[in-house]
């Protein structure tokens, strides 16, 4: 609070001022700008740096998923290097900036990625001559084993024609396919498994927040003001009404709607032949393909 009123000082002299006077018993305007940098966690930075990597990389799963951040997902599992193995008391930030359930941080990749090794031929003609086609075909079935070695930057040797030949990893171009579903990304040491799977609760869960950011829109366009409470109005095909019913006090919460009408029923603005000019806010779109009518008016209780 200290440094926020010094922050404040600028634009707001005399609460700031009088904030600062009680917290620490002297003028902001006499106070040092520069904050007081002995008191940095270098750990915790570290440590965080490492959650923003395994963000970037998470970020890029779901782009590479075609999974909206909106949408919940159920598992990420992360592998980050050993000095940064503290990260995982952090998992609850990384599952909040990614919307998913469940961070779980493993040992290594090995079980969510599998390898393949394409011969790099142009290499393997100046080194082998000859031999080259042999050599690219036993490079072409290297083991599972074998190939993680060349990835780590280790050598092999492997025998052809009854001769010992060393691969290297210049050799070998090693491609990185998920086991499973799971999208993985890797950069530096740091790995992320994505599950895209959505499962019928998330995608509900998903639809509720996509018809939340609708709402908060329709708020903007109708210049309200942030604290101003609504009625609000949803309808839709038989999935979005059925969320809607479902998540009708998390989307009440999220929006300030103090009553939330859903369907077609009597009292909505939807109604066959209901004509009531109170819902000067309404917006027909869709969510997620699906068709969905809204409308609010302001709370005059």
């Amino acid at each position: 609070l200290a440094v926020t009123s010094r922050l404040l000082a600028p634009f707001a002299p005399f609460f700031s001022d009088w904030l600062h006077r009680a917290l620490t018993g002297t003028s902001v305007h006499l106070a040092s700008f520069v904050r007081d940098e002995t008191h940095t966690d270098s750990e915790l930075e570290h440590h965080m740096a490492a959650i923003r990597a395994l963000a970037g990389l998470g970020h890029a799963a779901r782009d590479v998923a075609d999974a909206r951040v909106r949408q919940p997902l159920s598992m990420l599992q992360c592998v980050v290097p050993a000095d940064a193995a503290g990260a995982a008391e952090l998992a609850p930030l990384l599952a909040s900036e990614l919307n998913v359930k469940l961070v779980q941080f493993v040992t290594s990749t090995d079980a969510l990625i599998t390898l393949e090794g394409k011969p790099n031929f142009r290499v393997l003609g100046k080194k082998f001559g000859g031999s080259t086609p042999q050599v690219a075909a036993a490079a072409s079935a290297l083991s599972d084993e074998q190939l993680r070695v060349l990835a780590g930057g280790g050598s092999i040797t492997i025998v052809v024609a009854d001769e010992p030949r060393e691969i290297t990893p210049d050799d070998v171009t090693i491609v990185r396919r998920a086991s499973g579903a799971a999208v993985v990304q890797e950069d530096g040491g740091f790995g992320v498994a994505l599950d895209p799977t959505i499962s019928p609760e998330l995608r509900a869960e998903g639809l509720s927040r996509e018809i939340v950011s609708r709402v908060q829109r329709l708020r903007r366009d109708a210049s309200l003001a942030v604290s101003d409470r609504i009625q609000l109005a949803i309808a839709g095909d038989a999935e979005i009404e059925l969320v809607a019913r479902e998540y009708s006090a998390h989307i009440a919460g999220e929006v300030l709607a103090t009553t939330v009408l859903v369907g077609r029923n009597a009292g909505s603005p939807f109604h066959e032949g209901t004509v009531d000019d109170s819902w000067s806010a309404r917006q027909d779109g869709d969510v997620d393909g699906r068709a969905v009518r809204i409308a609010l008016r302001k709370d005059g209780t």
